[in-house]
């Protein structure tokens, strides 16, 4: 069983990796994983889940970001488990917050209620406007043009609402990306007319 004390050096942990590691330290101050931690907490009212395996969960999921942008979402295993051995957590308890973590982008198919609500926790957090910024500026910092972000964006978007786990999530998923229809409406007029 995760404690407070753990989470708090987890918290710490992930929040370093985020701001000064992750895209070289461009990301410093963003609150993606405050957000992911909050909806997590959020959607979790409603399943019977381990709280300190999800909150740990929702402020790891993103440590891969410090080796990779798009690639294996436990790029940073080796780093997180010497962590976790720092701090004690059990081996049982690493597994399903390793499954967290592995499973937070949809490549591989989550099988506990903690995992599925950090993935859609993260899914709903990249929707909406604040998902299209979000994929923007990840996206541009792999030198994407602005075309190809528009493109990927209306498939991406789509993906994600159609891979979501929990009913809470797809309603709000379904509101959210049906705002942007007339988003990209405008957008594709204002390049095409340019």
């Amino acid at each position: 069983m995760i404690n407070n004390k753990q989470l708090r050096k987890i918290k710490e942990f992930a929040i370093n990796i985020d701001w000064n590691k992750s895209f070289s330290g461009k990301s410093k101050g963003n609150r993606h994983l405050f957000r992911i931690v909050n909806i997590s907490k959020k959607i979790a009212e409603n399943y019977d889940v381990d709280n300190g395996i999800l909150e740990a969960g929702a402020w790891l999921h993103d440590t891969n970001l410090e080796k990779t942008i798009t690639g294996e979402t436990l790029a940073n295993k080796e780093k997180i488990i010497r962590f976790f051995n720092k701090i004690k957590v059990n081996r049982g308890d690493q597994e399903k917050i390793l499954h967290c973590i592995e499973s937070h982008d949809g490549r591989i198919k989550a099988t506990t209620n903690e995992a599925k609500i950090v993935h859609d926790a993260d899914t709903l957090e990249k929707m909406g406007p604040l998902g299209v910024i979000r994929e923007t500026w990840k996206r541009s910092q792999l030198g994407w043009t602005t075309e190809k972000i528009i493109e990927h964006l209306k498939i991406h978007l789509k993906k994600r609402e159609n891979n979501i786990y929990t009913k809470e999530a797809k309603k709000i998923a379904f509101k959210l990306n049906k705002k942007l229809k007339i988003f990209f409406i405008i957008v594709d007029k204002q390049i095409e007319e340019m």
